[in-house]
């Protein structure tokens, strides 16, 4: 495992003007000289999902209590888009989290004897590829299939293996494009790429 060049801070806001100011987009805000985001996402009609992603060599958070993740995080987005800085003034740090990012170097065997891994157990996949939670689905639905398809468990398993590594190792590479541009000046993002890693 290694830690990548970027932190999240993640949290909810029940605030129904608010949500209703932000109708049923996604929002993402990059700033221009890269490596900081604030992403919006409605989740109901008075609750709110918000991150906000760091360059974590450009912005070193160095006490991690509630309060001082809120009062550094209106410090940097005093300036930003006025909704930006209300959701972060209005919101309740009692459930906020800072995640620090980690990947694999490489690929490990997906399972050893009776041991299987699925999910960020077994492949670890950074924020940008969207695909976290997508990706464990996958990986549960294959290994149940082939858990009743195959007359052993080791068969099983390395058929699982097989199967969801190929695309695993697509969406390591693509989430690691993302990070390269991320830490680029908005100037210098590629044309017509996707926010998220597809195969």
């Amino acid at each position: 495992m290694r830690q990548v060049q970027e932190n999240e801070v993640v949290n909810i806001i029940k605030n129904r003007e608010l949500a209703d100011s932000v109708e049923n987009d996604f929002i993402k805000f990059h700033h221009e000289k890269g490596g900081l985001t604030f992403g919006i996402l409605k989740l109901s009609e008075d609750t709110i999902l918000w991150y906000s992603q760091f360059d974590n060599q450009k912005y070193r958070i160095n006490e991690c209590s509630a309060e001082n993740l809120k009062n550094y995080m209106l410090e940097i987005f005093d300036n930003w888009h006025p909704l930006v800085p209300a959701i972060i003034r209005k919101s309740d740090y009692k459930n906020v989290h800072l995640w620090c990012v980690y990947e694999l170097e490489e690929l490990n065997p997906f399972y050893k004897d009776n041991i299987v891994f699925i999910g960020d157990a077994a492949h670890p996949l950074i924020p940008f590829t969207s695909q976290g939670v997508t990706s464990a689905l996958k990986d549960s639905f294959f290994l149940t299939k082939y858990l009743v398809e195959e007359e052993n468990y080791a068969k099983a398993f390395s058929r699982y293996e097989s199967e969801r590594k190929p695309e695993i190792e697509i969406h390591i590479n693509n989430g690691r494009n993302l990070l390269n541009q991320f830490l680029l000046p908005v100037s210098q993002y590629s044309e017509n790429i996707l926010p998220i890693s597809y195969k």
